[in-house]
């Protein structure tokens, strides 16, 4: 994370509530002297596992903040059963985009790369990813340039299931 983005880690032990996130967010817009381009619910954890302080967080900020964007970025492992409601929950909650880490067009070498928990895999993100777009939700996809990923094929993949952009990130062995 670059230093310039003001990004913290939070002390592991600390969850902050909707309304603690709401006054961090309401903070930062009283500091900027141009206003922020968005909120992004991102981290050094998977977002979505708090889904629902998550959605009240954003709801809180639209109500106050009515025309700023807001994003959430996510490894995108939903299970098949959730990410209909998953995907409806965040858009009416004023999530208007998504960035998903698709990683690769390959759900072998997904599953070497990622090494997801829970049973839940490269079929999962890749419903994730047609669901979010099937609600409206603006989703970017991102893979890795590393070694041995097709990002010809990544990106499309990502396009064949609704994604609006792609994304590639560096990679730093």
């Amino acid at each position: 994370m670059p230093e310039s983005s003001g990004f913290e880690f939070l002390n592991p032990d600390f969850e902050p509530s909707s309304e603690q996130i709401f006054a961090v967010v309401e903070e930062a817009f009283k500091e900027e002297r141009e206003p922020p381009e968005g909120v992004v619910f991102a981290g050094g954890g998977e977002p979505l596992l708090k889904l629902d302080v998550l959605c009240e967080s954003a709801r809180l900020i639209k109500a106050k903040r009515h025309g700023v964007p807001l994003r959430v970025t996510t490894n995108g492992l939903v299970a098949a059963t959730d990410s209909a409601r998953v995907a409806q929950t965040l858009k009416l909650a004023g999530v208007k985009q998504a960035s998903v880490a698709l990683t690769t067009a390959s759900p072998k070498q997904y599953m070497d790369l990622m090494q997801p928990l829970d049973g839940l895999g490269h079929a999962e993100v890749c419903g994730f990813i047609a669901m979010l777009a099937e609600e409206g939700v603006q989703v970017t996809c991102t893979a890795v340039d590393r070694p041995g990923v097709d990002i010809a094929a990544a990106r499309a993949l990502s396009s064949a299931l609704g994604a609006v952009n792609f994304q590639i990130r560096t990679f730093h062995p």
